[in-house]
């Protein structure tokens, strides 16, 4: 268990630490900033039912509702940008929820993509200084979201046993084991460390290939319209896989992901 820990713990610890993102100011940018503002005024009453239900451990119908507002949302922001996404391989998704999505990562833009295109609920693992930020820690908690402590080993082995409690429990998880975003269309290698979730919750492993998301935002400093596509593989069963096949995992699933960019 120490050597599990301290494998997913580093790999955490490597997240987002130089995650900047250069915002140019001009209409595009102030129309976004205006809409964002008015969703988070409206956000709370929106997924606070969802947080009730939780509490009350009606997880399943939190998670309908999440879903369904979540969906909505995104897809919302994305038509009102001119956001583009074209979805691929939805008849890949297992009909079993122990799932963890293992995806790349290139933009902000991601996270909403996967929450507004997949129609299971979902959680992310995320950074804990995520969960200080207004409004933003509603949905988190709504989506039953875990938050990594990157500076306590400690605390991020209760967090990897609760995501993976929520495996088990038939809520998918989703993972970006690049660590960070790409920013671009070239992808990172996966870390090892990431995978450390898959094999302790003995999920099924849905890979996603995301190929545009950095358009939105990164690629010029500007909310701009872009075509974007989602790419769902097929699922991967670790159960069925030797422990050679196992230990190359991360290699193999990379190679997926890859294959459709």
């Amino acid at each position: 268990m120490v050597n599990f820990a301290s494998d997913f713990f580093d790999f955490y610890k490597t997240m987002t630490k130089k995650e900047k993102v250069s915002f140019n100011f001009n209409w595009r940018n102030s129309f976004f900033v205006f809409y964002i503002s008015l969703m988070a005024i409206v956000s709370p009453f929106l997924v606070f039912p969802a947080i009730i239900m939780n509490f009350f451990k009606l997880h399943n119908l939190s998670d309908r509702w999440v879903n369904r507002i979540g969906r909505l949302y995104s897809r919302h922001a994305f038509f009102v940008f001119d956001i583009r996404v074209e979805v691929r391989g939805l008849e890949h998704l297992p009909k079993e929820k122990n799932i963890c999505f293992v995806s790349n990562h290139q933009g902000l833009a991601d996270i909403p993509l996967i929450v507004g295109y997949i129609p299971i609920a979902i959680g992310f693992i995320a950074k804990k200084e995520l969960n200080k930020i207004p409004i933003l820690n509603f949905w988190l908690k709504a989506m039953r979201c875990v938050m990594i402590d990157r500076s306590n080993a400690r605390s991020a082995v209760l967090s990897i046993n609760q995501a993976i409690a929520n495996i088990k429990g038939g809520h998918p998880m989703v993972i970006f084991p690049e660590g960070t975003r790409s920013r671009s269309n070239t992808m990172g290698r996966f870390k090892s460390g990431s995978f450390k979730l898959v094999t302790g919750a003995n999920s099924l492993v849905v890979p996603l290939t995301i190929d545009g998301t950095y358009k939105t935002l990164e690629e010029r400093g500007t909310v701009s319209p872009a075509d974007i596509k989602l790419t769902i593989h097929p699922v991967v069963d670790i159960s069925k896989l030797s422990s050679s096949e196992i230990n190359g995992l991360p290699e193999y699933i990379e190679s997926i992901v890859r294959s459709a960019l």
